[in-house]
């Protein structure tokens, strides 16, 4: 368990002190980057940049296996200055990969979508985008900071804090958390980020797409020979919701905003009941977490 003392037990451990924490983390990845690490292992250090998601979407895997949840091509997304009539994200109504309770739950979405229920993803309530949707933040940059025994991935969007603890084993049955538990490795020039110990309040997808506390994680990121972009592929497997394990990917775009610019607390600029707080509301830490 000492790998994990550290770990955030709740959505807002990581906003504890505001700006503060991203400051001091970015000055840990300049102090780290890359001389710090032992040779053959990829830098993934953002020093002072960002990436972002290219795409608001999980995309098809490359093999053409079994894919994450797509658009209802009924009603195709079309977003503003598109020059079309402006649709929210609304999920195939017949997905393969779904078990009929999560279909149900995600074809009722679209139903209250198509009824003039407001749709909003779940960051906009401030709650976590969960894993692995926040590899689809396009507009707030994610930073990596790098140490030999641990990964820290920060999320402009939150902000979000997770540590991913280097070549060690998932402590048995983790109490569920909002990030869960992750370890990493590397594979090459790959890193290999396996989690587990996720609560059931996020969602999968931008489609509202929901899991278990079976959900299991591993994400691979591999930075481009010109550190311009970085892919990433996920493979998702939880039996109590998908009929099969699922592959995705994601392109990231190297993002220039530096991190001491890049914080966005969302519990602080989320004042107006623009999205039915009194159905979700903004969720708060009563208790603190050490």
């Amino acid at each position: 368990m000492g790998y994990f003392l550290r770990h955030e037990r709740s959505v807002f451990a990581a906003c504890l002190t505001g700006a503060t924490v991203l400051c001091v983390l970015a000055g840990a990845a300049t102090a780290a980057e890359p001389s710090g690490l032992p040779p053959g292992v990829p830098d993934f250090s953002s020093g002072n940049m960002g990436w972002a998601a290219a795409s608001f979407d999980l995309l098809p895997p490359a093999d053409g296996g079994p894919g994450p949840v797509k658009n209802d091509p009924k009603f195709p997304f079309c977003r503003n200055g598109q020059g079309c009539t402006v649709m929210p994200r609304m999920a195939d109504p017949a997905s393969p990969i779904l078990q009929p309770w999560a279909q149900a739950a995600v074809n009722k979405w679209n139903n209250d979508i198509q009824k003039g229920k407001q749709a909003f993803a779940a960051q906009s309530r401030c709650f976590p985008g969960g894993v692995p949707n926040m590899m689809t933040y396009t507009a707030e940059p994610t930073y990596f900071v790098q140490t030999t025994k641990e990964v820290t991935i920060l999320y402009e969007r939150g902000p979000n804090v997770r540590h991913v603890y280097m070549n060690v084993p998932h402590t048995p049955n983790p109490t569920p958390t909002w990030l869960g538990e992750s370890v990493g490795h590397y594979e090459g020039k790959t890193l290999v980020v396996d989690t587990i110990g996720l609560n059931d309040k996020t969602f999968v997808d931008n489609y509202r797409t929901p899991h278990t506390t079976q959900l299991h994680v591993i994400e691979r990121y591999t930075i481009a020979d010109d550190r311009k972009s970085m892919m990433g592929t996920v493979t998702v497997e939880d039996p109590g919701t998908f009929t099969s394990k699922w592959s995705a990917s994601q392109r990231f775009i190297l993002h220039t905003t530096p991190i001491s610019e890049a914080e966005s607390v969302c519990a602080e600029n989320n004042d107006a009941n623009y999205f039915h707080e009194d159905e979700v509301p903004i969720p708060q830490t009563k208790v603190p977490d050490f």
